[in-house]
């Protein structure tokens, strides 16, 4: 099992995605599937549903995990919404997901991130929501103030995959964007 890129692989997790991406970067995301994906990292496909669900999670699974640290952030009452947004691009950034936005024609995966992202953005609003509304804002405001939010965070993801992962700090763009998002909302957080 000899790695296909120059760097040695943290676990299976990790070989995995690789492989995938690279397969997806030959074949398209719909011609490939998890029995190839096995195959090219070297695993058992039961190794691949320890990890992963489908296709579709390994795209997704850094992005979720930051998701999911993110709902942790807003359910404490000591951290703000901005401090909680922060707190999204700390820790590991989604490099795979990064790679099949840039790559998203190529990988033959522009409907996948089309709809995965919509499904997140969603999720992200109603954790923002729900903070708001205990915060003590009206629902009406609170819907809107968090679908900006969200809009925001999940742009940011799209515009730094674009501008080149690698080259751009994720929690440097995400400032930027919470900061403009908190001006038009003319929130403080």
């Amino acid at each position: 099992m000899s790695p296909t890129r120059g760097r040695p692989h943290a676990s299976s997790r990790e070989m995995l995605a690789d492989a995938a991406c690279e397969l997806f970067l030959e074949r398209g995301y719909e011609a490939t599937s998890v029995t190839e994906i096995t195959r090219r990292a070297g695993v058992s496909r039961s190794s691949f549903f320890n990890y992963f669900s489908s296709k579709a999670e390994m795209l997704w699974f850094v992005f979720d995990a930051r998701v999911a640290a993110l709902e942790r952030a807003l359910r404490e009452h000591d951290r703000d919404v901005g401090a909680a947004l922060r707190s999204f691009a700390a820790g590991e950034v989604p490099e795979i997901l990064a790679l099949a936005i840039a790559e998203g024609r190529t990988m033959d995966v522009e409907g996948e991130l089309e709809t995965g992202r919509a499904v997140r953005q969603l999720r992200i609003a109603a954790a923002i929501e729900a903070r708001l509304r205990r915060d003590g804002h009206d629902a009406r405001r609170a819907e809107i103030v968090a679908a900006g939010y969200a809009a925001a965070l999940v742009g940011t993801v799209w515009r730094w995959a674009l501008l080149g992962a690698g080259r751009h700090r994720l929690d440097a763009l995400l400032e930027g964007a919470i900061v403009t998002a908190e001006e038009m909302h003319g929130s403080e957080g």
